[in-house]
């Protein structure tokens, strides 16, 4: 290239410093030995807390079964139309006397005297020659839809007749839901199984136990359930509505039939008889106090809920 060519020269700029490279003494590494050490400590900290809070809520806070029935409380208010307030949400029966209403739902306490029909007739159970014809009716002033309503407790009474544990299990007997119109002129049904107030009760069963209870009215033909008790239940079926509902009807039904008498418990930690008052109590001693029948009379034998007739089948449980 020539001295003459026109060429357009720049200067050649300064080299840039290099930024020094950081030593291991300006980077500030995290001090990593002292992080863990801490780390580890206030991790220890927090798994042995934890550890004491769960073993400390296990032993306390749960508490077992002997606890929770020595201290466990139930305090009922009732209230005009039948209904209860709990004071504990946990707690048994211990304070609660034997025949007692248990603490529960809502029930009517006032009646009408008078029945509507429910369910659905019909249906047929059993094949014996003693044949045992009823309806279902529920008293007017009751609110059941609160466990169903009508037909759900005609549905129960009907598959606790038909049940091979109930008195259809006995060859000689059968029963039939009937539609009462539909009967021949002046012929009435056997049974009318009556869910009712627990002031129609106590004006049909009368009173002289001081408790609420059901009964068999024989002069009307009339198998008498207590609502309080349908809705409540019994202390002796601890809580459990289904069984004890099965024994209403199914000890009511049987004084209907003809077992008139109340039988005790005869073998200390065996399954009930159908027709022991259960209601009451499971002890014969405790049902004395209460009903002083002599078949009850020294006889300290305590038996467990049954709600059957023939709880193993028929053939095995007589």
């Amino acid at each position: 290239m020539s001295s003459g060519s026109n060429v357009e020269r720049h200067p050649i700029p300064p080299a840039r410093k290099s930024a020094p490279e950081a030593s291991g003494a300006d980077m500030r590494q995290p001090e990593r030995g002292r992080f863990s050490f801490r780390g580890v400590v206030l991790i220890t900290v927090a798994f042995v807390l934890v550890t004491l809070l769960v073993m400390y809520s296990i032993l306390h806070g749960l508490g077992d079964e002997e606890d929770t029935q020595a201290t466990g409380e139930v305090a009922v208010t009732s209230s005009d139309d039948g209904g209860s307030s709990n004071g504990s949400e946990i707690g048994d029966y211990g304070d609660l006397k034997f025949g007692s209403l248990p603490p529960g739902g809502k029930y009517t306490k006032k009646g009408s005297g008078k029945f509507r029909t429910a369910g659905e007739p019909g249906k047929t159970f059993g094949k014996g020659k003693k044949k045992f014809t009823y309806v279902v009716e529920v008293e007017t002033t009751l609110k059941s839809s609160a466990y169903g309503g009508d037909d759900a407790f005609a549905a129960m009474v009907d598959a606790t007749l038909a049940n091979p544990k109930s008195w259809v299990g006995d060859p000689q007997y059968s029963f039939q839901h009937v539609d009462e119109k539909k009967l021949p002129k002046g012929k009435k049904p056997d049974m009318r199984i009556q869910l009712t107030s627990p002031e129609t009760t106590a004006a049909t069963c009368g009173d002289s136990y001081g408790i609420e209870t059901s009964c068999n009215f024989p002069g009307e033909g009339r198998v008498v359930l207590n609502e309080a008790r349908w809705v409540r239940g019994a202390i002796p079926f601890e809580g459990d509505l289904g069984a004890y509902r099965q024994y209403m009807i199914n000890h009511e039904v049987g004084h209907g039939i003809g077992h008139k008498a109340h039988v005790p418990c005869s073998k200390d930690g065996a399954l009930a008889p159908i027709m022991m008052q259960q209601t009451i109590s499971l002890n014969n001693a405790e049902i004395y106090k209460i009903n002083p029948d002599k078949a009850f009379k020294d006889n300290p034998n305590t038996c467990k809920a049954n709600p059957w007739v023939f709880p193993f089948g028929y053939k095995n449980s007589k």
